[in-house]
């Protein structure tokens, strides 16, 4: 997932995508991120789809801070 500032003319949003990422790890959800503002999910090969839902629910969470709430 790529993180712009703005959509448009897709400004990277680097500084927005560093703070997605710790307040995920704070979750105990990890990602990496490259380009500055790509995020790369790579859950194991077994997983729960509530374990799936949980995760996607902490990287809502936390894009939902940032973007919206400017954390």
């Amino acid at each position: 997932m790529e993180l712009v500032k703005n959509r448009q003319i897709k400004e990277k949003a680097t500084i927005q995508a560093e703070k997605v990422l710790y307040l995920c790890i704070e979750q105990g959800l990890s990602f990496k991120i490259s380009q500055g503002c790509v995020l790369t999910l790579a859950p194991p090969l077994i997983i729960s789809p509530e374990e799936l839902n949980l995760a996607m629910d902490k990287l809502e969470y936390a894009l939902t801070q940032v973007f919206r709430h400017n954390i």
